[in-house]
């Protein structure tokens, strides 16, 4: 794991952050969503939910794994090969 000071742009996040890298493992606590469309193609749907995709972060430390649960708040595709998905831990 390495920690490195975050480079982007400024922006108004409630909380600093900082550059990390680290193996991370996500389960998805949440079996199923119910929710309303908004439209549909051959391609796919969107549609919106009231509830939260609750999940569990396990992140690799060499002083063992850290474990924090919180919610699925972001999802989006980077690549053909690769999604960003972002988390807000729950509140200690």
């Amino acid at each position: 794991m390495q920690d490195r000071d975050s480079v982007g742009t400024s922006d108004q996040r409630r909380t600093n952050r900082r550059a990390l890298e680290a193996g991370v493992t996500m389960r998805i606590e949440t079996s199923a969503l119910l929710g309303q469309s908004d439209n549909i193609s051959r391609a796919g749907i969107l549609f919106y939910s009231d509830q939260p995709v609750r999940v569990t972060i396990e992140l690799a430390d060499p002083n063992g794994p850290r474990t924090y649960h919180g919610r699925l708040i972001r999802l989006q595709r980077m690549s053909e090969s690769s999604t960003g998905l972002a988390v807000e831990f729950d509140a200690d």
